[in-house]
Order: structure tokens, then C-alpha cells, then sequence
């Protein structure tokens, strides 16, 4: 059996997958096939496939980097003859938290349907993924596109693909079996899924692979607009001895970076002296070694120290504050307040803040703003100001503050009590609270996290815009930096910050005479 495995990027609430991260599909699916005797396994991804209707120009060359084709695999040049000679092509897509990205642009069913007929591809077709559980929103401020629309475009749609793999060649793929999760029958997946790393892109130390600690949502009544809760009702725990054998594998596939995302928020993992053995022996096998989500209900001064002692500085703590307007934290069961979050943020500042050896602070929080909710106002905008405020004017950092106007997912809360009335009610006022908090927020934010004259060390060139190379360092949310003239793509420089724009700095590399 040969199987094509074609990745389209996901993003969701608990997990990233969009290049230069590598999310937990296509590994899981990989060694899920692996796993029953299958040897012939190709991964691809969007831009393979875009790059075969039309030739890119060259990276180097092009005025502005083309980020749909940024990312082709070493089997670029054989995709068709991959695609036309597979058994089975897996489609992995879904957007749920949708944003700009700096070096990719995520694939939907639509573009993968449209190619896929171009070139007269008809290899059995399965679309997987967090499109295959609740839909799939590519840009904020919409009602998401339910898997329903898909029927039609592919074979079969099987949501947690890994799990029903080994059933689904039983049948010869006639039956799609109900799924069971279970993270003991991940294990061998998680661990052999590790090899496909070898068919990434670009050199593996620009690659940070997504690593899953957790299921579900330790709320007893989830937030109006997550997914999280629909696509598993239990909060189940992974073994640590399993991520940490996870992770081994991909150390010995050339995987050095690593992202803890993948849950709701990393302090539920357990108790302190848990999340403490994860994290000190994952260190040794990771020059990058980053957490994503974290809820404020559940930050402690014992378990940040944890997280600072074993993790590499630059690391951001993203909590779902979304709101501070105290009507839209109630009607949206956000289960915060402002104080609350302030203290928070507080609390890991004063942990955190200390400056690492590669530039940034150790860790810093990182606050999402969503745009859409039930019972926003102009009230709203004036809260998330007054707060963004104090924690300014108080000496504290936020690493980044994330806007986007909310999707709607059917299932969710807000989907049945509000849909989008707010979205359309308030989306007049959007580009101007989003500039409020964009200058008088994030730029002086900027000047304190990165001062003129900071050096950061170990930035990837990524893409050019004209005359500007745009670079950054590896990991969750890193700064990006614009340095000015075209000084090669695919570089690990170090630069002098020397300038501030809004959400980014201007910086000089720094050449070693």
C-alpha cells in the first residue's frame, strides 16, 4: 500500500500545525500506518501541491517572498507522480483560531478539491483533521464552514483518523468505524509517527514540532466559542513517559525544537513535581523547549518557576483572557475577572521577566483579545483599555496581544444564543479599537520587551517584503524582526534591535569581523 499524506496546516484553540510548526496529524497518522506494516508513506504539503499547477518563482528572486509555495517538501518534483500512485491520499485541514502567518498560507477543502481535479487526480480520498470534527473558519468575523459542505469533494470523512486506521484497511476502507481516543492506543503512533519528520521542508533545526499533553477541558462549562469541548468531551492526561518517548523519537530524527501545545492550558497537566519530571527530562532533548496555553484560573508561582527553570527564554505563556468587560466574561462563561488576570500576569512577569541568553525575557504572558462576543459593547473595548492600561503603566510585559474576531462554530454557545448579531453590530468599531490597543498598547509594550541596542540571538531569515528580510527567532510567538536589505533567506543571524513599529521591531544583523 502507498499513501500520500497531504497537509493543508491546522490551528485550533489547543493546537498549531501551520509551517514552520508541525502539528500532531500527520505524525500520528503517519505511525498509525506505520504501525500496520505499511512502508511506502509520502507526506506533502498545500504548497507541493500548488507549486505543481504553477512553477514559483525562486525565493531568492522574487520581490516578495510567495509564502503559498514557501514551504515544498523534498518530494515537490515527484507530487503528481505521488498522488496519482497512491492507494489512499489523506487530507488534513482545519482552521478554528485563525491569523496571519508569517511564512504560510493554510489550504482549504475548496483549493485541495479544485487542484486535485486539475490535474485529473482521483486516488481514494480521505479528509481528516479539525475540519472533520466541527467545520473550518480560514478568517475570523464568520460563521465556520461545516464538514457537511464536504461530503461531496471527497472519499470518506473520518475525524481522530489515527484511531480508526488500523479498521479502516481491515474493510478495505468501506466502513468507516466509530472511534474510541484513547491515548494508551497513541503511544506506538505518537512514537513511530516521528520518522516523517525526515520529509519536511527546509533544514529541521527552523521546525518546531506541536507535542500533546492533554484532551479536553478541565471547565465544567466551556467557553461560548471553543471547540474544544465538541471535539472531546473528557479531559483525559497523557502519560508523561509517553510524550517523553514522543519526544526521543523525534530527537532521533533530527528534531531539536519543541512546543508543548495541544491542551487548553499546560498548568492542568498535573500536580508541580509532575509537570516538573515532564519538563526536566524533556530538556535535555531540546534546544527549543516552549508551552502555549495556559488559563489564568489556574497559574501558580511554584509551577511558572517550573516552567522558567526547564524552558528556553522567549517562551509565552497565551492565556485566553479574551475579554476584560466583566458583561461579556459572564455571558461567555469565560470564569475570569480582570483582577484576577492581572494578578496573572503579574505573577509570571515576576518570574519570567528575567532576560535570557538569547535576547528576550525568559517567560512572558501573552493575552488573546476576541472581537464578537455576546454582550460586547462600546463598554467592552473601554474595559480592555482600561486594564491594558494598568498593566502597562504597573512596569509589566505582555509578550503579544492577539486580536481576531471570533468564528462560529455550530455547536458552540454562541452559535445558539447569538451567532454573529454582536459581530455585526460592533464591526464598525473594530478597526479602531484594534488600533488603540495597537498603538497605545503594543508599541511602548515593544520598547520595554526590546529595547534599542537589545541583541537577539539565533534568528531564522524567513521572507523578503522589496528590500526587507523578515526574521525570527524559533519557537511559540517568536519577535519578528525587519532587517533591512535582502541578506540571504534560511540564515541563523543575530541582530541589534534599533527600531520599533507596532507590532515588530527594525533591526541591524550583526557581523562577526
Amino acid at each position: 500500500m502507498r499513501v500520500a499524506i497531504l497537509d493543508c496546516y491546522t490551528d485550533e484553540p489547543s493546537g498549531l500545525g501551520v509551517m514552520p510548526y508541525i502539528g500532531t496529524y500527520p505524525r500520528y497518522i503517519a505511525g498509525a500506518f506505520i504501525e500496520k506494516g505499511v512502508k511506502d508513506i509520502f507526506y506533502l504539503t498545500i504548497d507541493d501541491l500548488r507549486a505543481t499547477i504553477k512553477r514559483p518563482t525562486p525565493l531568492e528572486t522574487a520581490v516578495k517572498t510567495p509564502i503559498k509555495v514557501r514551504n515544498c517538501t523534498p518530494n515537490v518534483a515527484n507530487t503528481l507522480k505521488i498522488l496519482s500512485t497512491s492507494d489512499v491520499l489523506i487530507i488534513i485541514a482545519g482552521i478554528h483560531t485563525p491569523g496571519k502567518y508569517l511564512s504560510a498560507y493554510p489550504g482549504t477543502t475548496k483549493e485541495v478539491s479544485r487542484i486535485l481535479d486539475s490535474l485529473g487526480i482521483r486516488t481514494f480520498s480521505i479528509l481528516t483533521g479539525p475540519v472533520a470534527s466541527v467545520g473550518s473558519g480560514q478568517w475570523g468575523g464568520k460563521k465556520a464552514r461545516p464538514m457537511a459542505h464536504d461530503t461531496s469533494l471527497f472519499d470518506i470523512i473520518v475525524p481522530n483518523l489515527e484511531y480508526a486506521i488500523s479498521t479502516l484497511i481491515e474493510n478495505n476502507f468501506t466502513e468507516v468505524p466509530e472511534t474510541m481516543p484513547s491515548y494508551d492506543a497513541l503511544r506506538s503512533k505518537a512514537i513511530l509517527g516521528a520518522a516523517v519528520v525526515r520529509q519536511l521542508p527546509h533544514d529541521l533545526r527552523f521546525h518546531t514540532a506541536e507535542v500533546e499533553t492533554m484532551r479536553g477541558c478541565a471547565k465544567a462549562n466551556p467557553c461560548s466559542f471553543c471547540t474544544e469541548k465538541l471535539k472531546s468531551g473528557n479531559v483525559e492526561r497523557r502519560d508523561a513517559h509517553d510524550i517523553i518517548d514522543e519526544v526521543k523519537a523525534l530527537y532521533k530524527e533530527g528534531m531539536r525544537n519543541i512546543r508543548l501545545g495541544k491542551q487548553t492550558c499546560i498548568y492542568s497537566y498535573g500536580t508541580n513535581s509532575e509537570l516538573k519530571f515532564l519538563l526536566s527530562n524533556l530538556q535535555p532533548l531540546c534546544d527549543i523547549l516552549h508551552i502555549d496555553n495556559v488559563n489564568p484560573l489556574y497559574v501558580d508561582v511554584e509551577k511558572t518557576k517550573t516552567i522558567v527553570k526547564y524552558c528556553t527564554p522567549g517562551n509565552v505563556a497565551s492565556m485566553g483572557v479574551e475579554s476584560f468587560d466583566p458583561v461579556v466574561i459572564q455571558k461567555n462563561n469565560l470564569g475570569t475577572s480582570p483582577e484576577l488576570v492581572y494578578e496573572k500576569v503579574k505573577l509570571i512577569n515576576e518570574v519570567g521577566g528575567r532576560r535570557g541568553p538569547n535576547g528576550m525575557p525568559s517567560f512572558l504572558p501573552g493575552i488573546n483579545i476576541l472581537f464578537g462576543l455576546t454582550g460586547e459593547s462600546k463598554s467592552t473595548h473601554d474595559a480592555n483599555m482600561e486594564w491594558l492600561r494598568k498593566i502597562l503603566d504597573d512596569g509589566l510585559m505582555l509578550r503579544r496581544i492577539n486580536i481576531r474576531e471570533v468564528v462560529i462554530f455550530p455547536g458552540t454557545q454562541l452559535s445558539n444564543e447569538s451567532g454573529n448579531k454582536f459581530l455585526r453590530k460592533n464591526r464598525s468599531n473594530y478597526w479602531k479599537w484594534r488600533n488603540a490597543i495597537r498603538h497605545e498598547i503594543d508599541n511602548p509594550m515593544l520598547l520595554r520587551i526590546a529595547p534599542k541596542d537589545t541583541i537577539l540571538k539565533g534568528l531564522r531569515t524567513e521572507i523578503y517584503d522589496g528590500n526587507t528580510t523578515f526574521a525570527r527567532q524559533v519557537g511559540t510567538y517568536p519577535l519578528i524582526v525587519g532587517i533591512k536589505g535582502r541578506i540571504g533567506l534560511d540564515r541563523f543571524i543575530d541582530v541589534a534591535v534599533t527600531d520599533h513599529m507596532l507590532r515588530s521591531v527594525v533591526g541591524n544583523e550583526i557581523l562577526i569581523s
